[in-house]
């Protein structure tokens, strides 16, 4: 554990500040050590956190964390903005809802703008959980565009790095679109996906830099 933590923080490293992060897993990969080391490595650089918690992912990472029995004591002090769910993990700024996505994109400008209009001297890591499962609440291209606009203009500012963890199999067919849009959108891209390695039966999580603007990561690849 504590070599794979040494590993992965060096794509942590090269990441420049300001960076829109999308961090993509299939349905077979558990995502929760990449946002444990994640969170590791930011409270060591002694980085400001905000998590945005959609629909109670942010309670699942924290049980399959816990399952691994790894700390999960800090979680206490996080600060999250929830989308929709109902489990309170960490410190609850705002809530907002999930279902109306004009009504979320409104509320989130008018929670967010102020919160991080006060943090702009201090270096923030935003990451944000579940975002695959908001796009499936979109009623139309036109809302899950809405979506995608929204992280445009929350993603300018070199004071504010951003991580996606996305589900790519739920945004799968017909919603594939989207994720060749965060594609797009992010300046780095990560992919966790299970794999075998040759004839064994044992699986493994591979973890690759398949877009980077640190042109020295692209191509890295991490063994778990």
């Amino acid at each position: 554990m504590e070599i794979a933590m040494t590993e992965g923080a060096k794509i942590w490293e090269s990441i420049v500040p300001g960076e829109s992060v999308l961090i993509e897993y299939d349905s077979l990969t558990l995502p929760y050590k990449g946002f444990y080391y994640l969170l590791t490595w930011a409270r060591k650089k002694g980085y400001d956190v905000m998590i945005i918690d959609i629909l109670d992912t942010l309670s699942l990472y924290k049980t399959q964390i816990s399952l691994a029995n790894l700390e999960t004591e800090f979680f206490e002090n996080l600060k999250v903005i929830k989308v929709g769910g109902r489990l309170n993990v960490g410190k609850v700024l705002a809530r907002l809802p999930a279902s109306d996505i004009p009504k979320l994109i409104k509320d989130f400008e008018l929670t967010c703008t102020p919160y991080f209009s006060q943090n702009e001297t201090k270096q923030t890591i935003v990451v944000v959980l579940g975002l695959s499962r908001v796009f499936l609440l979109a009623e139309s291209k036109f809302e899950a565009l809405m979506l995608i606009d929204l992280l445009v203009k929350y993603g300018n500012s070199q004071k504010k790095t951003i991580f996606y963890f996305v589900n790519m199999d739920v945004l799968g067919d017909g919603s594939r679109y989207v994720m060749s849009l965060l594609e797009e959108l992010a300046t780095t891209v990560i992919r966790a996906v299970r794999a075998k390695d040759g004839e064994e039966t044992k699986p493994y999580v591979y973890v690759m830099v398949l877009k980077a603007i640190n042109t020295e990561t692209e191509g890295f690849k991490l063994k778990l």
